[in-house]
This record gives C-alpha cells, sequence and structure tokens, in this order.
C-alpha cells in the first residue's frame, strides 16, 4: 500500500486565498486533492483549545474509507513532487537537532530512540488511530494545551503516544524543510515549511511564493529544472 489522503487542518484560515493556492499546488504537482478539514467539521470538544490540538480528530473526519493520511500543516508550500512514501504505520521527518537535544534533556522516551518529530507534516496509517484517540483525552482532559506540554501543544505528546507504540519510518528533511533551521536542505525541499516565525512574517512569505510561482506553469518549472541538471 503507498497511497494516501492529504489532509489540510484550517481552522478559520485567516487568507483563504493562499490556503486555496497551497492546495491547488499540492495537487498539480502530486495528482492528489488536499481534504481541507475545516471548523464546521470538527465536532465542539476539537475547538476548545488551541487549533492544534484539533489534529486528534482527524481520523474521525477524514472519509471512513481512507487507510493513511498525510498531514500538512497549514504554513507549508509545496516546492517538489513528493517521492513514493514508503508502507509503514507511521512517517515523519526529525525535527531540528537542536530541539531533539532539547526534548532528550526533559524526556526519557526521547533520549532513548534520539529522535522526536516535527508535526507539521507526517504520514498515518488506520492502525495508528488508538493513538490519535488518546492525544483527544488527552486533550479534553487538560483543556487543549495546559498542562506539561504546554509550549508544545499536541507535538510532543503526539511524539510520546506514536514513538512508545510504533517505529517510526524517518524520511529526510526535505519533506520538511522547516525555514529557520533546515538551510542547507532548502534548496532541493519538496516542502517548505515556515514554521518559527511570527504570522505577519510567515503570511507575507506566502503570499510572495504564491506571487512568484503561481505564475508558471508547474511543468515548465520542471524542465528548467531538469534542464539545468544535465
Amino acid at each position: 500500500m503507498s497511497d494516501y489522503l492529504p489532509v489540510m487542518l484550517s481552522v478559520d484560515h485567516p487568507y483563504p486565498d493562499i490556503e486555496e493556492w497551497t492546495a491547488e499546488r499540492f495537487k498539480r504537482l502530486n495528482g492528489k486533492e488536499v481534504f481541507i478539514v475545516r471548523r464546521d467539521m470538527l465536532p465542539e470538544a476539537a475547538l476548545m483549545g488551541h487549533a492544534a490540538y484539533a489534529k486528534a480528530w482527524l481520523w474521525d473526519v477524514v472519509p471512513k474509507a481512507t487507510t493513511r493520511f498525510m498531514f500538512i500543516d497549514f504554513d507549508m508550500i509545496p516546492l517538489r513532487a513528493l517521492p513514493k512514501i514508503p508502507d509503514a504505520a507511521f512517517v515523519a521527518v526529525p525535527d531540528a537537532q537542536w530541539w531533539i537535544d532539547t526534548m532528550k534533556k526533559m524526556y526519557p522516551l526521547f533520549a532513548r530512540t534520539q529522535r522526536y518529530f516535527n508535526s507539521g507534516f507526517f504520514v498515518a496509517r488506520r492502525d495508528t488511530q488508538p493513538c490519535f484517540d488518546h492525544l483527544k483525552a488527552f486533550a479534553v482532559g487538560l483543556g487543549c494545551g495546559k498542562g506539561p506540554y504546554s509550549a508544545t501543544y499536541e507535538q510532543t505528546p503526539l511524539n510520546h503516544l506514536i514513538q512508545g507504540t510504533f517505529d517510526v519510518h524517518w524520511l529526510p528533511e526535505t519533506f520538511n524543510c522547516m525555514s529557520h533551521t533546515h538551510f542547507a536542505e532548502a534548496s532541493e525541499a519538496h516542502m517548505l515549511h515556515l514554521a518559527g516565525m511570527p504570522n505577519r512574517s510567515r503570511w507575507a512569505l506566502m503570499e510572495l511564493f504564491k506571487t512568484l510561482l503561481g505564475t508558471e506553469p508547474i511543468q515548465v518549472r520542471q524542465q528548467h529544472e531538469d534542464s539545468a541538471s544535465e
């Protein structure tokens, strides 16, 4: 099994035109329609706290026939077509090394696994659903964002639940290239993640990419890249 449903979580996106462009660009690059989860699709419990925790309900809102979904954060820019994603229960990209080192000092699990994924991009198979159900219970019980993981919201508890249950298949940073730390990988990035920056800067950069990339057909861009490599 290698297929997946691309999913984007959009709770009151401030710039719908950017959201629409991101989803359309992903579709043109990868041939897959992005399933956008909006506020009216989520249960009330998912909207009680920080919006990041709403991803705990993704298995509840994707089509019932979905066996695997790819989560794409709302501030990610598709740059190149994605290679085939390996068939594994959970596929993700390691976070920045300095952040992994910080988490290793705080939590024994990550000191043992030596890894910590950024939850802005991952691929989850249906057998991970119990982990998401546990995350839902955690979010509701602590009011979505309070308690021991308040600084990282859903990311750290999701790491604990997934890494404590499954062997994660790790992908290169080019699949989730974070603009504030993966500088060396940026030129080869498949997905550029505008994490770690103020919202005004994030949306201004996305608008700039939309202007620059939206004017040239992807097929032409690919031809230019192929010619440059010859």
